[in-house]
């Protein structure tokens, strides 16, 4: 059967001429009224064999037949059924048929038709697409004014369908990328709607007043949402909530002839019921307060399916396989057949010992209980560090592969100056995963960088082990700057600068210079965050006591005082750049995923190591005290204007525009909180908010540095928040006192602003939210401190104290938050 299967997708080559002595042999033929994506191909195969050969290839736009080779794309005149995939294939099955001296390029969706075009480009006139934009691609070059290619008779069905990336798709370049390298999805695919969508199934406005019981059931009450929260489920034992789900998706069905799936994933999920009903479909009594809700779920999801059914046999419901719903159900040991699963998994993470194993074994179980079973996987998380794994991306592949999964979901938000071999190998493997990984990644330094191909293959080996090394913990890069300083070392990074130096030196070639240059900014871009937050370690485990050891203190602060500088002059530059490091950032920057406002998290040793050197300066050596402080200054960058923040307000002493800065005030807290934010167990002039119920607060008095303390706990995350006006421009020194009890408890405390616009929403620009955690493992009070620069389009300032999960019996405490406005720069 597999010797049929592989002789009926592909057949015999048979040789055509397109170009001869200069003039065309060949026309490319369209449907009339062609949908844009086929006429994009159509452009596409005319520019690209003028690059190989220089002749330029006419379009005929009338579907008609043509003398001489045809190149039919889509349904065209001569077209007929046998040409087009078998219509019970994978709706993303492409053709390319090669009969009567013409080449027929169909598919049943006209996307499916562009694939079939793009391909033809690929493999039959050999030009590759590494990266987005011109720079990236390789052309063959052809004998000019001649070509004459060999086409095979193909039927390719994807391996992987549906394809979704998420996050790739920053400008145009990306776009026609994506679409070249088929990442994209044709216009019906199977089994894709997965995410969270059964909030938009009871919006509050249309049920809450009359049916609170159709919501959760939180700490004794019904919880109703906003219009605008996603991250909650309705009462999943409630036979209305049941009945009107299942009738929700057979409208959806019937109003949505060409999508196969509805969706009942849950996601991010932090509110779900707690009534008697729901807590009896978990396993244990104890499981609502673990957060186990794998059973609950999939009951809720067997039941609907079994339903849907009953009136759409062919229709599919999907969910995700994730995070509170990841482990296998103790009570449901399957899934119906009509039911399909994206199960999530970090592949870039198996550097951990026993976490492949252990991955796999989870796959191996759910691929046992759910018929239609994808992958779900996060490839870039926007780090700023090297996060490239290629080799775990087509291991992961292949055994998915080899157990059946049919498609993939990854979040890609990566930079490409660091990953771009395995990006692009992830896009061939992904129709192929028999490709060879080191095949393709060899491909790719050696049509792109000739003779420096082999150090730059020597540089990616080199981020890949750096990665993969067992080192502080590391891997989970998603809004954490700390995580992606980690992702490579030191030494690492000065490694591959030197590498990068050989590759420029082996090449006289411009074009991949350009590319080594390229590659080299991101390496600069990231490596200022791993530097720094080396040096920071050293600086904050420095012990000052004499004047050698004030003195080599003294010299590692100058050092990251000056990293400092230097790494915000580009940053601010690099996103400028009119190449692809530069469209990346800005991708990455308008979407609020780069975390540069983090930057003081990882550079937080300079400020420690800068006020303990004056304060030994200031009681051993007060007569250099001056020019000490002057050489700090003279570095500039943001820990010297924190430094002299902190010098202006302990000399003028400016009013603290934080209300109840100390949580003296006890009084009742007036007002109405925002959206999901609460007042009742916040300080007077604060408010709350918690991930899930089951975060804790209370002011705790004689547990502050000299009075009171707003404390937080609980198994899950929260923040005390206070809206604060500020205008675009202003500066502020914000700072605030933290202390973790017990001192080795691991809560992730830290002090926060974030923006707003004058009509309240919420700031798009999260990268220029500054963010900066407590050093873990103190037993004492430590300050937290944040230089504040208001930006563009701002109106107001929320100020934050948060926290991550907390072990059992821990709190963190937090007094003496202040906010001063400084003087314009």
């Amino acid at each position: 059967m597999v010797c049929l299967i592989l002789l009926s997708s592909l057949g015999c080559a048979e040789t055509l001429s397109l170009a001869r002595d200069g003039r065309p042999t060949a026309t490319i033929v369209l449907p009339a009224q062609a949908e844009p994506v086929i006429e994009g191909g159509a452009l596409d195969l005319q520019h690209y064999v003028q690059a190989i050969c220089g002749v330029e290839l006419p379009i005929a736009r009338d579907g008609k037949r043509v003398e001489g080779v045809g190149l039919y794309l889509g349904r065209c005149e001569p077209t007929t059924e046998a040409d087009l995939p078998a219509p019970d294939l994978n709706p993303e099955t492409y053709a390319i048929r090669v009969r009567d001296g013409s080449v027929f390029l169909t598919g049943r969706w006209p996307t499916p038709v562009r694939f079939a075009v793009t391909s033809f480009i690929e493999d039959t006139l050999g030009v590759r697409w590494f990266a987005p934009g011109e720079l990236w691609e390789s052309v063959p070059a052809g004998r000019p004014g001649e070509l004459t290619v060999e086409v095979v008779d193909t039927v390719k069905v994807p391996d992987t369908s549906p394809r979704i990336w998420s996050g790739h798709a920053w400008t145009e370049d990306w776009k026609a990328w994506n679409l070249r390298n088929k990442t994209v999805l044709s216009e019906v695919v199977p089994r894709r709607q997965f995410q969270n969508f059964l909030q938009q199934v009871f919006p509050p406005e249309k049920y809450a007043a009359e049916h609170p019981e159709y919501y959760p059931l939180i700490d004794g009450q019904r919880w109703i949402p906003t219009a605008s929260d996603r991250y909650w489920r309705p009462c999943e034992s409630n036979p209305d909530v049941i009945r009107l789900t299942v009738e929700y998706a057979r409208k959806w069905f019937d109003d949505n002839p060409n999508i196969d799936s509805f969706s009942l994933g849950m996601d991010d999920i932090s509110h779900l019921c707690s009534c008697e009903n729901c807590r009896a479909c978990d396993p244990a009594p104890d499981s609502y307060e673990k957060r186990e809700f794998s059973d609950r779920h999939y009951k809720f999801v067997n039941l609907i399916a079994r339903e849907v059914a009953q009136t759409h046999p062919d229709r599919y419901v999907g969910t995700l396989i994730y995070h509170i719903a990841r482990k296998p159900p103790a009570t449901v040991p399957k899934l119906e057949d009509n039911v399909f699963g994206f199960i999530t998994e970090t592949s870039a993470l198996w550097w951990r010992e026993g976490l492949q194993a252990a991955d796999h074994e989870l796959t191996w179980e759910w691929a046992r209980r759910c018929k239609h079973l994808s992958r779900y996987d996060y490839y870039g998380f926007a780090s700023m560090a090297p996060r490239y794994t290629p080799h775990h991306m087509a291991e992961q592949i292949r055994f998915d592969k080899n157990l059946g999964l049919e498609g993939m979901y990854i979040e890609v938000y990566t930079l490409l100056p660091h990953t771009a071999p395995m990006i692009w190998a992830t896009a061939k493997l992904q129709w192929d995963h028999q490709l060879d990984i080191d095949a393709l990644l060899n491909e790719f330094f050696t049509r792109l960088f000739g003779s420096a191909g082999p150090t730059m293959q020597r540089y990616f080996d080199l981020l890949e082990r750096a990665y993969n090394a067992p080192r502080e913990p590391h891997g989970w890069e998603h809004r954490d700057i700390r995580a992606q300083a980690l992702a490579i070392s030191p030494e690492a990074c000065d490694e591959g600068f030197h590498l990068l130096d050989r590759a420029l030196a082996a090449t006289d070639d411009p074009r991949a210079r350009q590319r080594i240059d390229i590659v080299r900014g991101g390496l600069q871009y990231g490596s200022y965050i791993t530097y720094a937050y080396d040096l920071s370690q050293k600086l904050q485990a420095a012990a000052i006591v004499d004047r050698a050891s004030a003195d080599a203190a003294l010299a590692q602060t100058e050092r990251l005082v000056k990293l400092s500088a230097e790494r915000e002059r580009y940053w601010a530059e690099a996103p400028r750049r009119d190449d692809l490091l530069g469209a990346n950032l800005r991708g990455l920057l308008d979407m609020g995923y780069l975390v540069t406002g983090q930057a003081p998290e990882v550079e937080k040793g300079g400020l420690t190591g800068a006020m303990r050197v004056l304060g030994w300066y200031a009681n051993n050596a007060p007569e250099e005290l001056e020019d000490v402080a002057a050489r700090l200054k003279e570095a500039g960058g943001p820990i010297a204007e924190i430094v002299e923040a902190w010098r202006l307000v302990a000399a003028e002493s400016p009013p603290n525009l934080v209300a109840n800065p100390h949580f003296e005030d006890l009084s009742a807290n007036g007002g109405a909180a925002e959206t999901d934010w609460s007042n009742q167990a916040a300080p007077r002039g604060w408010s709350a908010w918690a991930r899930t119920p089951a975060a804790r607060f209370a002011v705790r008095p004689d547990e502050g540095r000299q009075g009171h303390a707003a404390a937080m706990s609980g198994p899950d995350g929260g923040c005390y928040l206070q809206t604060l006006p500020a205008q675009a421009g202003e500066r502020y020194l914000c700072t605030a006192w933290v202390k973790v009890v017990p001192p080795e408890a691991s809560t992730d405390a830290r002090l926060s602003i974030r923006f707003r616009t004058p009509e309240g929403a919420w700031h798009t620009s999260r990268d220029a939210e500054p963010s900066v955690a407590a050093v873990a493992g103190l037993a004492d009070w430590q300050p937290l401190v944040l230089l504040v620069h208001v930006p563009e389009g701002a109106g107001g300032l929320v100020l934050l104290l948060g926290t991550g999960d907390h072990p059992e019996g821990a709190r963190t405490l937090f007094d003496d938050v202040a906010l001063y406005e400084l003087p314009s720069m």
